[in-house]
């Protein structure tokens, strides 16, 4: 069996944090560590991760001062903490937010996976988010893997550079995986439970703008956004959603902003969206 260490950005989740690390603890591969980064919580947080540092050896935790606003999924916290001496001893990289759950077998079942398709660099499993209805699966393109649990390779995660600051980190980390050869997956049979759902502390508008803004930054073709805008008119919230997103696209345009895929990233993501809107066979499909 392959072995892996985990890695996990968190501020200010004491409500969520109990039950990752119960997760955690209890799975039938544990990690060789796992590294949980307090950045700059304001709550119980710190010391729920000290205490849980005390009950396992293999936890460290690391104490983050707060120096202003939090880049999106804690990357920028986590980049200094995922240099290849700190992984050199493991074959695998789990990075999973602070707001998830999932059963005994998870991590093991990933690492099945790895090692059935020695070509998977990113992988991750299926989130099931809560409403007024009961949890239900948040269907995804089976090449996409959410942020939230995210398991690389170490081979892939030293070729792509690493994990990108800011918004769109967890696309462009795929599509850079996908322009290297290496595939990326996310798997039905394998779940985990989201507690927070996307774009819920911020809204749901707050939510469309962002994931706008995020496309801009991977370099999304112009007429694959306007389709994804489209099919979005219906979607609650009906028409205002789809105009958010498009605003955040735009907003790039307009301000010039650079984007954070390189050029030749940016025409290998927009290819493969044109053939997927042709119907032709691309590495998303």
């Amino acid at each position: 069996m392959k072995t892996y260490g985990a890695i996990t950005p968190a501020r200010d989740e004491e409500k969520f944090l109990p039950g990752l690390i119960e997760s955690m603890v209890s799975q039938t591969v544990l990690p060789v560590r796992w590294i949980i980064i307090d950045d700059g919580s304001t709550d119980s947080t710190p010391a729920l991760l000290d205490e849980a540092a005390r009950r396992c050896e293999w936890i460290s935790v690391h104490h983050v001062r707060r120096t202003g606003a939090r880049q999106p999924g804690g990357e920028t916290a986590l980049q200094r903490f995922l240099a290849p001496s700190l992984w050199k001893d493991c074959d695998m990289i789990f990075r999973v937010d602070a707001d998830i759950t999932f059963g005994p077998g998870f991590i093991q079942s990933l690492l099945v996976e790895f090692g059935r398709d020695s070509n998977l660099g990113i992988a991750g499993g299926t989130l099931y988010e809560q409403d007024r209805g009961g949890w239900h699966e948040v269907r995804t393109p089976r090449f996409h893997t959410r942020g939230a649990i995210k398991m690389y390779s170490r081979e892939c995660l030293q070729a792509i550079g690493g994990i990108e600051a800011g918004l769109g980190w967890d696309t462009i980390d795929e599509a850079h995986a996908a322009f290297l050869g290496y595939t990326t997956r996310s798997f039905r049979h394998i779940h985990a439970r989201h507690h927070r759902p996307q774009g819920a502390a911020a809204g749901v508008l707050r939510g469309r703008l962002a994931a706008g803004q995020a496309a801009y930054q991977c370099g999304y073709s112009p007429v694959f956004m306007a389709a994804r805008a489209l099919r979005h008119v219906l979607a609650w919230p009906p028409v205002l959603g789809a105009a958010w997103l498009a605003a955040g696209y735009l907003e790039g345009y307009v301000r010039c902003k650079p984007r954070a895929a390189s050029p030749e990233l940016v025409k290998f993501i927009r290819r493969q969206q044109v053939r997927r809107l042709l119907l032709m066979k691309s590495v998303w499909t």
